[in-house]
């Protein structure tokens, strides 16, 4: 009789022994699927910009459905020298190079935006027309690295056939959007234009031209003609009231 009332008292412990187990088992394969969904979930946190980069981009502005320009051109970014280069080439009608005054044959030849720690000048070297723009007071300074900190996460979108996460921010005068792929490649800047028309100008960025490497300091050489104030120096558009234009 014993006997029998220790084999099932055994048996009992040993089921409940296998019942926690399972118990456990089950608990954490939950645990580990709620982790791993909670980590899918989970928006990427915006990037930040390396120190230094190169990178080639096709242009193109419209408004609303109204094409403005398309054309080619570069980026030159070098933050640990707090300086950089944007070229906007052949056909361009970028807002910084146009409308500052200079005397030009053709405003939409190759413009050269040149950027030091405290102001950007306008550059046209085919006709060597170049000016003093505007400077920190303005905002005209070289972008941080981490100038999308706090941005908000846009979701995915397929650029150029490739899957790109996007961010976006509010700028000074424009909500600006950056795409990059989950390895860090860049694949689009856009801005959308805060005050009226509202134009669209976009960056779709040539991947296989990205570059990591030093940039030659002559790249970001300001011309010594380069002495003069734009005679329309380019100016933050005032703030844009709720509601209005």
């Amino acid at each position: 009789m014993c006997f029998v009332v220790s084999l099932q008292s055994c048996i009992c412990k040993m089921s409940c022994f296998m019942l926690t187990n399972v118990n456990i088992t089950l608990l954490t394969w939950f645990l580990g699927v709620y982790v791993a969904q909670a980590v899918r979930l989970a928006p990427p946190q915006p990037p930040a910009w390396p120190a230094t980069f190169s990178v080639n981009f096709h242009e193109e502005q419209h408004i609303s459905f109204l094409p403005v320009s398309s054309n080619v051109g570069a980026w030159y970014y070098d933050f640990g020298n707090k300086r950089a280069r944007f070229d906007h080439l052949q056909g361009q009608r970028d807002n910084f190079c146009q409308g500052r005054g200079l005397k030009l044959k053709d405003t939409r030849g190759d413009c050269h935006l040149l950027f030091n720690n405290t102001d950007m000048f306008v550059h046209y070297p085919r006709e060597r027309q170049c000016c003093w723009a505007c400077g920190a007071v303005e905002g005209c300074t070289v972008l941080k690295p981490t100038w999308l900190a706090g941005a908000k996460y846009l979701g995915q979108e397929t650029i150029n056939g490739t899957f790109c996460h996007g961010w976006e921010v509010q700028g000074a005068a424009a909500v600006d959007r950056w795409y990059q792929t989950e390895d860090g490649l860049p694949c689009r800047y856009s801005e959308r234009i805060i005050y009226w028309p509202h134009s669209v100008h976009n960056f779709t960025f040539n991947r296989s031209t990205y570059k990591l490497d030093p940039i030659p300091a002559s790249v970001f050489d300001v011309p010594d003609y380069c002495n003069v104030i734009c005679p329309k120096p380019w100016r933050p558009p005032p703030p844009v009231m709720e509601g209005g234009q």
